[in-house]
C-alpha cells in the first residue's frame, strides 16, 4: 500500500512538472488557438450547432433572453421536474421557468431543439462603470445543422411574438383617462404624460354578458379576426384599426361590452373625455400618446359634443362644435371641430400606431352625423337591445346560479312570453335579482311580477306595435333606424360638407 501511494505521488509530480513546462514553452495565445482548432475539428463531425443568448449583451439587457424565458415558461410545466417560480411587478399571475442548468426540449415546424439554462459565476472585476450581477446567465440553443436555415429566423420571431402575448396576458390591464387640459402643459401627470391610469379590474366577460349568444359570437369572431389579420391590413394598405359603435337605450350593457372586449383581447382601455380636450391639436396629441393593442373609448358621444349641426347651412356659426360644459358665452370656450374628430378616427393621425380599436357609444344613433357612422370610422354597429329571453337566462345564471332545467317549464314560458313586451333593460333585471339573490324563488317571482307590470303599462300607453299606430324601437327596427341616420340628404354630399367644415374651422 505504501508503494502505491509513493507511485501516485511521483506521477502527480511528473504531471505538475509537465504542466509548468507546457505553460513556459507554449504561451496562452497558442494554447487557446490550439483548443479552438481542435474544437472546430470536432464540430466538422458533429450534427448539431449551438447558439448562446446571454442575459446581458455588453452593458445592456438582452431582450431576446427575456423573451426566451417567457416563452419557455409556457411549455416547461409539462416537461420539467424542477421549476423556478416568479411573479413580476404589475403581474396578475405566476410565471414558471427553467431552474439553473436545467434543459428542455421544444418542437417547431417538426424540428426538435434543445434549450439549456446556463448559469455560471462571473469573474470579479476591480472596477466597472456599471455593477454586473454575480452570476452570468444565458440560454444555449442546440439545433441540428440541417434545420438551421429552416427554423432559426422564423423560430426566433415566433418566440418574440409568443413572449409578448404571455407578457400582455400576465400583466394587469390599465384603464387610462385624459388629464385636465389634454396634451397641454397644465394637463400632464407626474411622468409628463397626458394620460392617468389605474389598474383595470372589471370582471365582465363575453360569457357573463347579457346579450344574444349569436350576436356575441359574431362580435368575438370579428375581434379575433382583427387581431390575426395584420398581414391583410398591410397588404391592402389599410391602417390596422377597427371602429365599433355601440348604441341602444341606457342600461343595456354598453360599458360592460367594452370591458368584455378588453378582457377578451387583453387590451388596455383609453377612456377619452372630450369635454377635457381644448382643441383639435390636443386631440391629436392624446392619440399619439396611446399605445398599440388598446381600445380607445368615447362614451355618450351625442352628449359630449354637438354632432347634430350638419343639417344646418354652412354660413351658420354652429359649425364649430363645443364640448358640453366647456364652452362659454364669451367665446373663449374649448372647441373641437367635427373635422378634427373625423381625422382622429379615420385620418392620417389615426395611423400613428397599430392594432387599436375605437369604440363609440350613444343612446341616440339618429342624432349622430352620417360622416361619423360610415364604414372605415364605425365598421361595426352593435345594437344593445332591451333584455331578451336568451339574455334573461344568462342573468339568471349569473346572479342566481340557475342552469338549463333548473326552472320549471311553466315559469320559463311565462318569462319568455312577457320579457319582450316589458321592454326592460338588463340593468333593471340585475337590480331585481341582486336585491333578492339570497332567496332564488322570491327573486324569480318578483322579476316575473315586474315584467308583467311593465308589459301591462306599455300596452295601456299604446307603445306596442299595432296599437294607436305607435311603434317602439325593436331589434328588427334597428337596421331601418341606422339607415335613416346614414341616408341623410347631406350624406351624399359628405365630401363637400367636410371641406366646408374645414374651411369654417380655419376661419
Amino acid at each position: 500500500m505504501k508503494e502505491y501511494w509513493t507511485s501516485l505521488a511521483s506521477l502527480l509530480g511528473v504531471l505538475a512538472f509537465c504542466q509548468s513546462l507546457m505553460n513556459s514553452v507554449f504561451p496562452p495565445e497558442l494554447r487557446y488557438a490550439s483548443l479552438k482548432l481542435v474544437n472546430r475539428f470536432f464540430q466538422l463531425f458533429s450534427s448539431f450547432c449551438y447558439f448562446d443568448i446571454t442575459e446581458i449583451d455588453g452593458v445592456n439587457t438582452n431582450e431576446l433572453y427575456n423573451a426566451v424565458q417567457l416563452y419557455l415558461s409556457s411549455s416547461s410545466v409539462s416537461s420539467s421536474t424542477r421549476l423556478s417560480l416568479t411573479r413580476a411587478l404589475n403581474s396578475s399571475s405566476i410565471t414558471f421557468g427553467l431552474s439553473t442548468n436545467d434543459s428542455i426540449v421544444d418542437t417547431f415546424n417538426s424540428a426538435t431543439v434543445l434549450w439549456e439554462h446556463v448559469v455560471t459565476q462571473r469573474q470579479s472585476q476591480t472596477f466597472a462603470w456599471r455593477p454586473m450581477p454575480e452570476e452570468k446567465r444565458g440560454f444555449t440553443l442546440r439545433i441540428k445543422k440541417r434545420d438551421k436555415s429552416l427554423i432559426l429566423d422564423s423560430y426566433l420571431d415566433h418566440i418574440v411574438d409568443k413572449a409578448e402575448e404571455i407578457r400582455r396576458r400576465n400583466q394587469d390591464r390599465l384603464l387610462y383617462t385624459n388629464s385636465r387640459g389634454g396634451g397641454g402643459g397644465g394637463g400632464l401627470d407626474s411622468r409628463g404624460l397626458p394620460w392617468e391610469s389605474v389598474p383595470f379590474k372589471h370582471p365582465s366577460t363575453f360569457e357573463t354578458l347579457a346579450m344574444d349568444p349569436v350576436k356575441k359570437r359574431e362580435i368575438m369572431e370579428d375581434l379575433k379576426d382583427f387581431t390575426e389579420c395584420r398581414s391583410f391590413y398591410q397588404r391592402t394598405g389599410r391602417a390596422w384599426k377597427r371602429g365599433y359603435l355601440l348604441h341602444g337605450p341606457p342600461g343595456t350593457g354598453k360599458s360592460s361590452m367594452i370591458a368584455a372586449m378588453a378582457n377578451y383581447l387583453g387590451y388596455d382601455i383609453y377612456d377619452l373625455e372630450l369635454t377635457e380636450v381644448k382643441s383639435n391639436s390636443e386631440l391629436r396629441k392624446l392619440l399619439m400618446k396611446t399605445s398599440s393593442k388598446s381600445i380607445i373609448v368615447i362614451e355618450d358621444i351625442d352628449c359630449s359634443i354637438n354632432l347634430t349641426n350638419r343639417g344646418k347651412k354652412f354660413n351658420e356659426p354652429e359649425m364649430a362644435l363645443t364640448g358640453s360644459g366647456l364652452g362659454d358665452e364669451s367665446g373663449n370656450g374649448n372647441t373641437i371641430t367635427l373635422s378634427g374628430l373625423l381625422n382622429f378616427t379615420d385620418g392620417l393621425w389615426s395611423c400613428c400606431g397599430s392594432e387599436r380599436i375605437f369604440v363609440f357609444t350613444t343612446n341616440h344613433i339618429e342624432k349622430l352625423d352620417p360622416a361619423l357612422l360610415r364604414s372605415g370610422r364605425m365598421d361595426m354597429h352593435v345594437y344593445m337591445s332591451y333584455c331578451t329571453f336568451p339574455s334573461l337566462k344568462i342573468l339568471l345564471r349569473n346572479y342566481l346560479g340557475y342552469e338549463e332545467g333548473d326552472l320549471s317549464d311553466v315559469v320559463l314560458r311565462e318569462l319568455e312570453g312577457v320579457v319582450e313586451k316589458a321592454e326592460i333593460t338588463p340593468a333593471d333585471v340585475s337590480e331585481v335579482l341582486i336585491k333578492n339573490r339570497r332567496d332564488k324563488e322570491r327573486a324569480v317571482r318578483e322579476l316575473l311580477e315586474d315584467l308583467k307590470r311593465r308589459a301591462e303599462r306599455n300596452e295601456k300607453k299604446g307603445k306596442l306595435r299595432g296599437q294607436n299606430g305607435s311603434v317602439t324601437v325593436a331589434d328588427d327596427d334597428v337596421e331601418e333606424q341606422e339607415k335613416r341616420a346614414l341616408d341623410s340628404p347631406y350624406a351624399e354630399e359628405e365630401e363637400e360638407i367636410e371641406d366646408n367644415i374645414c374651411k369654417i374651422s380655419e376661419d
